[in-house]
């Protein structure tokens, strides 16, 4: 891609970094000199993300400075044609973390916090087969400290499929209900989910070891043990009364149920 003006002073590299302030990282200038290398910087990632997006066969642009915010980084390519010939834009690469929901290898679904995603990916059709895009990525690896496989890839096409696929043997994917191309070893070999996986297997032990403490609790609680019967009560002995034994028997309970009631000292007995 060519541009009216000069590349030199925005391009001390063949591959630069630029974030969301539109400044190639490391760019050194006056305030006049700021403000015009922006203008210049934005030109050129609007018109490097149309060529992007008429590539991929996209209605609009994924890569644009309006679209840029700050935790997202684009890597832009600038080459010669040939020698002695002036500087022209030859690839970009954007890249950015992203909060997902993604499934993992066994179906369950994972928040990733952060993940990071390739956004968008683009080598000119007159400089492809030269090895630029696989020196965009490895740039990028190295200066992000990543793993290829650790990244998420937004809606690759089938050129960008086939180039991971030949270039980092990225070739088995794990399906996802969004846009998001996850690749075989994501989830897997990481710290984070070492310790997840055994904290999960610890919460499993321990409740396996409570669930079997109870069953064993609860048959000893409830193990059948013989008790001695209680000694029979002997038999009462009914005597039979008279007529007259009764009546001296009520006369007599009649007389022991008074009350006697004590006020001020004075007992007196009510009848």
């Amino acid at each position: 891609m060519e541009c009216a003006f000069d590349l030199k002073p925005l391009f001390e590299k063949d591959i630069i970094k630029v974030r969301s302030d539109l400044l190639p990282e490391g760019f050194v200038g006056s305030p006049e000199a700021c403000c015009d290398a922006k203008r210049k910087m934005g030109s050129i990632i609007d018109r490097i993300g149309l060529l992007s997006a008429q590539a991929q066969g996209l209605h609009t642009s994924v890569t644009s400075v309006r679209q840029m915010n700050v935790n997202q980084t684009i890597y832009l390519m600038a080459g010669k044609a040939k020698e002695g010939a002036k500087l022209v834009v030859t690839g970009l690469l954007k890249m950015g973390p992203k909060d997902l929901y993604l499934f993992d290898e066994r179906g369950q679904l994972r928040s990733r916090i952060g993940t990071p995603a390739v956004l968008d990916f683009f080598v000119h059709s007159a400089y492809q087969r030269r090895g630029l895009g696989k020196r965009l990525f490895d740039n990028m690896l190295r200066d992000l400290n990543l793993t290829l496989c650790k990244c998420a890839v937004d809606r690759p096409s089938a050129m960008m499929t086939a180039f991971l696929a030949k270039h980092y043997g990225l070739v088995r994917t794990i399906a996802q209900a969004n846009n998001y191309v996850l690749y075989d070893g994501f989830f897997g070999n990481s710290d984070g989910d070492a310790d997840a996986d055994a904290n999960a297997n610890a919460k499993d032990s321990i409740r396996t070891n409570t669930n079997t403490n109870t069953n064993n609790n609860t048959n000893t609680n409830t193990k059948f043990v013989r008790r001695p019967r209680a000694a029979a009560k002997p038999e009462m002995e009914h005597k039979v009364l008279s007529m007259a034994e009764i009546m001296e028997a009520g006369n007599r309970h009649s007389r022991d149920s008074r009350t006697i009631i004590k006020r001020n000292g004075d007992s007196r007995s009510w009848k």
